[in-house]
Formats: C-alpha cells, sequence, structure tokens
C-alpha cells in the first residue's frame, strides 16, 4: 500500500530542519522524521541521502516508521511516549490541510494499529519503558524536585512526578508553555532568569542550560541529567547522567535482546503484507490526488 512513501530521517531534532510543502514534518526531542510521496517529492529510489537525512523508500519507509513509533530505535528500547507524541502530532485536524491528509491518517491508523500488537505482543512487562518511571525511580527519596525544560521530554516526565505527590518547579525560557503548564498541573513555574536553586533535586530535560547553571546546581542534593551531553569536571554530589541512566537499566538486557530477535521476524512478516497489498493497490497512496 505504501510503495510510493518516502522517510525522511535525522537524529538532530534542532539543526537542518525541512521546509517542503511536499513534505510533513514530525519532530521529538531525539529526531527530526518527514513524510512524502515521491510524486510530489519526486527523490530517485537509489537517493540514500538528501540534505544530510536518510532517506527510506516504499515498505522500507514504512518499517522504519514502524520501529520508531514503537520505541525500538529508542534509546530506552521500547519507551511508550514516542506512540502518544506520533498520534498528537497527525491528528485529524492537524492534518486536513496537507495535499495528502487522507493518506497520512490512513497511514497513522496502520502504524498505530500494528504499533499496538507489537506492544501487546512484546514489550508488555519489559521493565521501565517511559522517561517519566525511569525519573521516578531515581527520585523515590526527593519530596522536592526542580525540572528543568518545557519540551517534550520534560512534559513527559512530569505527570510521573506530580503522580507521587512531589514539590515539583517548572524551569523554562516559554512563559506561553510555563502558563499552560501551570494551569494543568499542581506546579510553580520560574523563568530561568528568575529562579535560584537550592538543595532540591534537579532534573535536567532541556538541552539549553543558560547563564551559569552548571555553577549555579552544584549544591543540588542530587541531578539527574537525561541530556545526550554529560557534564565533566564537575563538583555535584549526587550526579547520574543519561550513560548511567541506561547502564542501570541493563539489567533487563539479555531479555531485550531475546525480544529484538523475535520482533524482527514479526517486523519483516508486518512489512510483507504491506507489500503483498501493492498486489490490489498499484499506486501506492492510492487517494493522494482525489
Amino acid at each position: 500500500m505504501w510503495s510510493n512513501l518516502i522517510l525522511l530521517h535525522s537524529n538532530d531534532p534542532v539543526g537542518n530542519p525541512l521546509d517542503d510543502a511536499g513534505l510533513e514534518v514530525w519532530q521529538t526531542c531525539q529526531r527530526n522524521i518527514a513524510f512524502g510521496d515521491r510524486r510530489l517529492f519526486p527523490i530517485a529510489e537509489s537517493e540514500r541521502f538528501y540534505k544530510g537525512y536518510e532517506v527510506f523508500h516504499g515498505f522500507e519507509a514504512y518499517r522504519f516508521l514502524l520501529e520508531v513509533v514503537s520505541g525500538l530505535r529508542s534509546k530506552l528500547f521500547g519507551e511508550s511516549e514516542i506512540q502518544a507524541q506520533f498520534r498528537d502530532r497527525f491528528r485529524e485536524e492537524k492534518v486536513n490541510e496537507s495535499t495528502f491528509a487522507l493518506s497520512l491518517l490512513r497511514l497513522r491508523d496502520q502504524i498505530l494499529e500494528h504499533t499496538k500488537q507489537i506492544r501487546s505482543k512484546y514489550l508488555t512487562g519489559l521493565g521501565r519503558q517511559t522517561y517519566g518511571s525511569v525519573a521516578e525511580s531515581y527520585l523515590q527519596k526527593h519530596k522536592s524536585v526542580t525540572l528543568l525544560g518545557t519540551g517534550k521530554l520534560a512534559t513527559s516526565i512530569l505527570p510521573y512526578l506530580i503522580s507521587k505527590d512531589k514539590e515539583v518547579r517548572l524551569i523554562g525560557r516559554n512563559q506561553t508553555k510555563l502558563n499552560d503548564l501551570q494551569k494543568e498541573f499542581p506546579i510553580t513555574t520560574h523563568h530561568w532568569e528568575d529562579y535560584q536553586p537550592g538543595e532540591e533535586a534537579i532534573v535536567i530535560a532541556s538541552s539549553f542550560l543558560p547563564f551559569n547553571w552548571d555553577s549555579m546546581i552544584e549544591s543540588s542534593s542530587f541531578i539527574l541529567d537525561f541530556r545526550e551531553t554529560t557534564i565533566k569536571n564537575h563538583n555535584y554530589k549526587n550526579y547520574i547522567p543519561l550513560s548511567q541512566i541506561l547502564s542501570d537499566l541493563q539489567e533487563t538486557d539479555e531479555q531485550i535482546q531475546s525480544v529484538k530477535m523475535d520482533l524482527q521476524f514479526f517486523l519483516t512478516e508486518l512489512t510483507r503484507e504491506r507489500e503483498e497489498e501493492q498486489i490490489h493497490i498499484m499506486n501506492g497512496w492510492e487517494d493522494l490526488l482525489v
């Protein structure tokens, strides 16, 4: 069904954005993905890179997207938050202005259906599968928590902290986001320039640390850092970088490796089913120009 589907992918969620009428862009905290149809965004099937993006074609593109939405390509293997991000990005009201809106909605529904199958069959009970639950596991002894950031990662962690009755301060630079989240959750909010951290626990969920925040958080009792880059030569008391978080989660690694092997076969079968549909629907995104 998706022979004309193209997917462009970059692990850089900030740099080199794509802006083309023939593409629908989805950005997460880990990656940029753009969808298109070869008939609207001509690109040779042999082309594997475009402006710094990996290019996936047809059913290979479908499989790659399925792996991303299922959390199989996330640093936290099997994490479930990416599925909600995909669903929310491609809600009907957000795509109905697209040239190929109906096709996008069908693609969304099919990906979500297959993601549900993957999660229920292979990922149920596979350790901690959300960044929020991981953060909460490290912060059990901390009543007061300062969360740095207002992006997708921070907003996925926030409900877990609230559910455990933490006293949460949210720090960010987007005042609109701060106001919206303060209406939704029982938290206090501060702009970066207006807050002086103390001895409370700190969760870094933003790649943006302005001014002299590196030194300002030295008095914190505990620091959980979800950024790619690790703070070196610091004087922090208890500092947990992302590399250690992922290492701590290796307790389920043997189980994960077994699941990965089974999943490869299952993904191949799902993709083959889509490819067989092409026998009946020769043009791929058949409703594209309807």
